[in-house]
C-alpha cells in the first residue's frame, strides 16, 4: 500500500485556506492573542464560568478551554495526529457544544485514557447508535471501550455495537455526558480532575462529506435500546465465563503496543513480549495490586483450584525423582559445576557425580539469544532428554559437538517460536486481508449485477423507444398515405365540378330559359332604340301631329318577328357565340 503524498495535502488544505478568507479569519480569532498572558485568561474564564453558574446553565455552556497553544505539539504527539487533521485552541468565549464549523471537539483526558486519531471504528458505530457524539463520553468510558475491544479481538469475538451493548449499560452523568458501566475492566481512575475544561477543537482534511463515521453534533439524552440480534448471533458464553473469573485491568490492556497490535492505534508500536502472557499478566497485575492493599486478606482467599494444582505439581516431581532413583540409577542429576569442568575438559568423558539433589533451573536467567550460553544450552538440553534416551546421550564422547548441538537445537528452537509468532502475524494478517478482499469482491459483484440490471433496464427501455418510433413512422406514412388518396379524391372531385359547371353552362345556354331570357334582353334594347329614335324625330321638330308617322309603331314590328319554332329551324346548323 503506498504511503500519502502529504507535500500534496499540504498544498491542498493551504488552497483551501485561502480560498476561503472568511473563514480563515474565523479560525485566527479563536487562537488566543500571543500579547494575552495565561493568567489573564484564566482569569476571564473563572469571571465568565462564576457569571454563567450564577445564571444556572449547563456544565456545557459554562466550562471554557484552559489548554494553551504550546499543548497542541504534545496532544498530537500523545494521539497519533497526523498532518491530515487541523488543531486549533478554543477561545475564551467558545465552548465544548458549538465548535466552529467543520470542528469537532475532544478532551485532552480521554487521549489520556486510550483515543487515538482516527477514531475507532466500533466507537463511532456506537456512538451512531446512541446518536451522541463521541467527545460526550466520559475519559473512563474510552479506556473500557478500548479494553474490551481488545479483549473480544483476542478471543476472536466479533466487535460489533450489538455484542458491546451487551456487555456494557450507557448511564447519563446529566446533560450532554455519559459513562459506560461494565463488570468485564476494572482499573479507571476514580475521578478526572478539571477534565471539563481540557479540550480543543479538531477539523479532519478531507473531501468526504463526514469523514468521522458518525454524527458529531451534542444531544442532551442517549438512544440506549439495544440493536437487533444479528444473524448468527454471537457466542458470548465463554468470553463471560472468564470476566467472571477474571478482572481484567484497564490501564495494562490500553498500552501503546497492545493498541497499535489490535489496530486501534496507527503509531506503528510493536509488540512487546508475548500477547498471551500479557493478557493474563493484566489480571496477575491487578491481584498484586490488590494484595498489596489487603496482603492478609488475599492471601486466605486463595482459590482450592490453585493450592490443588500446586500440591499436585510437588508430588508429580517427588514422583518422578523417585523413579529416577530407582529404576535408573545410571541417571544421575549433573550439577552446574561439574558441566562447567567437563566443558573445559576438551572432549573427555564427563565424571557423573554422585550427587542425589536436583537441581533446577532458573528459567528467568536464561537466554540462548541475547546472552548466548553453550553450558546453559547443554544444561537445559539434558532435562528435556526421555529418560530411555539419557544413557545413550551420556555415552557421547565429545562433550563440545554436544555441547555445540544444544546450543544450536536451542537458538532454532526460539527462533523458530519467533518466525511462528511472526507467521501467525502474517496469517492474521492475510486472513484480514482476505476477508476485506472478500468484501470488496462482494461488493464489486453487487455492483457489476446492478450494472447488468441498469444495462438490462437500458437495453430494453431502448428497444422499446426502437419499436415505439417503427410503430411511429408506420403511422406517419400510413397518413401520409391517406393524405395522398385524400388528396386524389379532392382533385378528382374538382375535375369533375369543373366538368359538371361546363355541362351544365352548355345545357343552360341551350335551353329555353335562356333563350326567354335573352329575348327579353333583346326587346328591352329595342324598346330603348326605338324610343331613343322617336325622342330624337321630336327634338328635330318632327311632332307626331304635324307629321303623323304609322310606320313608327312598336307593335308592328313585335308581331313581325318570328316564333321560337321557326328560329330554332332557321338557325339549325348554324352555332350561335355565347353572350359576352
Amino acid at each position: 500500500m503506498s504511503s500519502p503524498d502529504y507535500n500534496l495535502v499540504d498544498s491542498l488544505a493551504e488552497s483551501i485556506d485561502l480560498s476561503s478568507p472568511h473563514e480563515a479569519s474565523l479560525r485566527r480569532e479563536e487562537i488566543p492573542s500571543t500579547v494575552e498572558t495565561h493568567r489573564d485568561r484564566i482569569l476571564r474564564i473563572d469571571q465568565d464560568e462564576a457569571r454563567l453558574a450564577a445564571r444556572g446553565c449547563t456544565w456545557y455552556e459554562i466550562k471554557a478551554s484552559t489548554i494553551r497553544q504550546s499543548d497542541i505539539p504534545s496532544i498530537r504527539d500523545k494521539a497519533g495526529i497526523a498532518d491530515l487533521y487541523e488543531i486549533v485552541i478554543p477561545h475564551v468565549h467558545a465552548r465544548a457544544h458549538c465548535p466552529p464549523a467543520g470542528f469537532h471537539t475532544f478532551y485532552v483526558n480521554q487521549i489520556e485514557r486510550g483515543l487515538r486519531f482516527p477514531v475507532p471504528r466500533f466507537i463511532t458505530d456506537l456512538c451512531n447508535h446512541l446518536e451522541i457524539s463521541p467527545s460526550q463520553l466520559t475519559p473512563n468510558s474510552f479506556s473500557s471501550f478500548l479494553s474490551l475491544g481488545i479483549l473480544l479481538k483476542f478471543f476472536r469475538i466479533p466487535l460489533s455495537t450489538y455484542t458491546l451493548m451487551r456487555l456494557v449499560q450507557i448511564k447519563r452523568l446529566g446533560p450532554g455526558k455519559f459513562y459506560i458501566s461494565n463488570q468485564c475492566v476494572s482499573g479507571n481512575p476514580s475521578s478526572h480532575k478539571g477534565w471539563m475544561s481540557r479540550y480543543f477543537f479538531i477539523k479532519r482534511i478531507s473531501s468526504r462529506e463526514n469523514p468521522w463515521g458518525c454524527d458529531m453534533s451534542w444531544r442532551d439524552n442517549a438512544y440506549t435500546q439495544p440493536p437487533s440480534t444479528p444473524e448468527p448471533a454471537p457466542e458470548l458464553t465463554d468470553f463471560l465465563k472468564v470476566t467472571r473469573e477474571k478482572c481484567f485491568n484497564a490501564q495494562e490492556l490500553i498500552e501503546e503496543d497492545l493498541l497499535c497490535h489490535f489496530k486501534f492505534s496507527g503509531k506503528g508500536v510493536p509488540l512487546v513480549g508475548d500477547l498471551g502472557e500479557r493478557m493474563s499478566k493484566a489480571e496477575m497485575l491487578r491481584a498484586l495490586k490488590e494484595r498489596k492493599a489487603d496482603p492478609e486478606g488475599t492471601s486466605r482467599s486463595l482459590s482450592k483450584g490453585k493450592r490443588k494444582g500446586a500440591e499436585e505439581r510437588g508430588e508429580k516431581r517427588k514422583k518422578r525423582q523417585h523413579e529416577q532413583g530407582t529404576h535408573e540409577s545410571g541417571r544421575e542429576p549433573v550439577p552446574k559445576e561439574a558441566i562447567k569442568e567437563t566443558s573445559t575438559s576438551g572432549g573427555k568423558v564427563p565424571e557423573q557425580t554422585t550427587e542425589a539433589s536436583c537441581e533446577y533451573l532458573d528459567a528467568s536467567t536464561i537466554s540462548f539469544i541475547a546472552k548466548p550460553s553453550g553450558s546453559a544450552s547443554l544444561d537445559f538440553t539434558r532435562r528435556l532428554i526421555p529418560d530411555r534416551d539419557y544413557n545413550l546421550v551420556n555415552s557421547v564422547l565429545d562433550l563440545a559437538a554436544l555441547e555445540a548441538a544444544s546450543f544450536h537445537l536451542m537458538q532454532a528452537v526460539v527462533w523458530s517460536g519467533s518466525v511462528a509468532n511472526r507467521l501467525l502475524r502474517a496469517r492474521e494478517e492475510i486472513t484480514k486481508t482476505k476477508h476485506s478482499m472478500d468484501g470488496v469482491i462482494q461488493e464489486h459483484e453487487g455492483l457489476m449485477k446492478q450494472l447488468e440490471e441498469i444495462q438490462a433496464n437500458h437495453d430494453k427501455e431502448s428497444e422499446e423507444m426502437a419499436l415505439e418510433l417503427e410503430s411511429s413512422r408506420t403511422r406517419a406514412f400510413r397518413v401520409e398515405e391517406e393524405n395522398k388518396a385524400l388528396q386524389a379524391e379532392v382533385d378528382k372531385w374538382k375535375d369533375e365540378a369543373a366538368n359538371s359547371w361546363e355541362l351544365g353552362k352548355e345545357k343552360f345556354l341551350q335551353s329555353k330559359e335562356f333563350r326567354v331570357l335573352c329575348s327579353g334582353k333583346a326587346l328591352a334594347f329595342f324598346e330603348k332604340g326605338f324610343d331613343g329614335c322617336v325622342t330624337q324625330f321630336r327634338e328635330s321638330g318632327y311632332t307626331e301631329e304635324e307629321h303623323p308617322a304609322s310606320f313608327l309603331d312598336v307593335e308592328r314590328p313585335l308581331a313581325n318577328l318570328p316564333d321560337d319554332e321557326e328560329e330554332e329551324g332557321s338557325s339549325s346548323g348554324r352555332e350561335e357565340a355565347p353572350p359576352a
